[in-house]
C-alpha cells in the first residue's frame, strides 16, 4: 500500500473498496449485527454458548476477550457468513444476579463468594481501633491516659479468575477501652489472607499523682499485601498531667475510613469512644476517681464487583 492510501498497483482508494465490500455483503444478506447476550454454557473442550437477548435458542459463539463464565453478560458480533464472536462485555449484572452484588459490606467474619460473570473484584478494608488508657485514681493528684491508634487500611483490585470461588473475610474487633489500666488493641481485618490491615494499637494508661504523668499513645495498625494502596493507621496522642494543674487527654487516632474519638473538656472523666470505622477511642482523666478509656470502633470490609 502507498502512503497515499492506495493500494499498489491499483488507482482503487482503499475506503471506496471498503464500501464496495460491505455493499456487497449487504446484498447478499452478510450483515453484521452487534448484540448483547449471556453465556449459557462453557464446556470442558471450551465450547462456549449465548443466548442473545430476546431469543430463544442459544448458539455456538468463539471469545475473542479470553475466558467466560456461565451467567457472564457479554456482546456477540454476528460476522458473515456464519461466525458469532463475542468481542466485549455488556456492564451489568445477568438477569437473576442479586440486586446487592455490585457492592457487599462486612461488618464482621464471613465469606465473599465470587459471582458468576464477575471480572474484577475490588476489596478495600480497615482493622479495628485500639481502645483508650484509663487512669487510676489517687488522692491530691491527676492522670491522663493515652489515646488509641487507628486501624490500618487495605485495598486491592483483583481479576475475579484469580480469586478463589470463596474466599474468607475477617473483620476485626475495636478494642475495649481501659478500666483503670491500658486499653485493649484493635483487631485485624483481613481478606482470604490476600492482604491484612492490622488493629490499632491501646492507649497507655496513668496513675493519678501530684507530679508530671505520662500515657502512651497507641500506635496506628500496620498494613500489609495490598496491591492498590497500604496506609498504616493514625498513632492516638499522649496523655499528660503537668504539675498537677494542666492535664492533656490523649486523643484516639483515625482510619482512613473513620474518625478517632475527640479528646474531652473534662478534667475528671472517661475517654471518649471512637467516632467511625477503625478509629481509636481517647484516654481518660482522673484525680480521686479512677476513669476507664474510650472504646475502639470496629473494622469494615468493603468488596466492590466490576461485571
Amino acid at each position: 500500500m502507498s502512503g497515499d492510501g492506495k493500494l499498489s498497483g491499483l488507482a482503487v482508494p482503499v475506503k471506496a473498496l471498503a464500501e464496495a465490500v460491505l455493499d456487497r455483503a449487504v446484498r447478499l444478506g452478510l450483515v453484521w449485527r452487534l448484540r448483547p447476550a449471556t453465556v449459557t454454557s462453557v464446556a470442558a473442550d471450551g465450547t462456549i454458548r449465548a443466548l442473545h437477548d430476546g431469543d430463544s435458542q442459544a448458539i455456538r459463539v468463539t471469545s475473542m476477550i479470553g475466558p467466560v463464565a456461565v451467567r457472564a453478560r457479554v456482546m456477540v458480533l454476528k460476522t458473515p457468513p456464519a461466525g458469532n464472536h463475542i468481542v466485549g462485555w455488556v456492564g451489568t449484572p445477568a438477569p437473576g444476579e442479586p440486586s446487592d452484588a455490585l457492592v457487599q459490606t462486612f461488618t464482621q467474619n464471613g465469606t465473599f463468594t465470587v459471582p458468576a460473570g464477575a471480572r474484577w473484584i475490588r476489596a478495600y478494608g480497615v482493622g479495628g481501633g485500639g481502645g483508650g488508657g484509663g487512669v487510676t485514681g489517687a488522692a491530691s493528684g491527676n492522670g491522663a491516659a493515652g489515646g488509641a491508634g487507628g486501624g490500618g487500611y487495605c485495598e486491592s483490585l483483583f481479576a475475579a479468575a484469580d480469586l478463589a470461588a470463596k474466599v474468607a473475610v475477617t473483620v476485626g474487633a475495636g478494642g475495649a477501652g481501659g478500666a483503670f489500666g491500658g486499653g485493649g488493641a484493635g483487631g485485624a481485618t483481613s481478606f482470604g489472607g490476600l492482604w491484612t490491615a492490622g488493629g490499632g494499637g491501646s492507649g497507655g494508661p496513668a496513675a493519678a499523682n501530684a507530679g508530671d504523668t505520662v500515657g502512651g499513645r497507641g500506635a496506628g495498625g500496620t498494613a500489609t499485601g495490598g496491591n492498590v494502596l497500604n496506609s498504616p493507621g493514625e498513632h492516638g496522642d499522649y496523655g499528660r498531667s503537668l504539675d498537677n494543674r494542666h492535664l492533656f487527654r490523649g486523643r484516639g487516632g483515625n482510619s482512613l475510613l473513620g474518625f478517632g474519638a475527640p479528646a474531652s473538656g473534662s478534667v475528671n472523666g472517661n475517654g471518649n469512644n471512637a467516632e467511625g470505622w477503625g478509629g481509636g477511642g481517647s484516654g481518660a482523666i482522673a484525680s480521686v476517681t479512677s476513669r476507664a478509656g474510650g472504646k475502639g470502633f470496629g473494622g469494615l470490609v468493603v468488596v466492590e464487583v466490576g461485571y
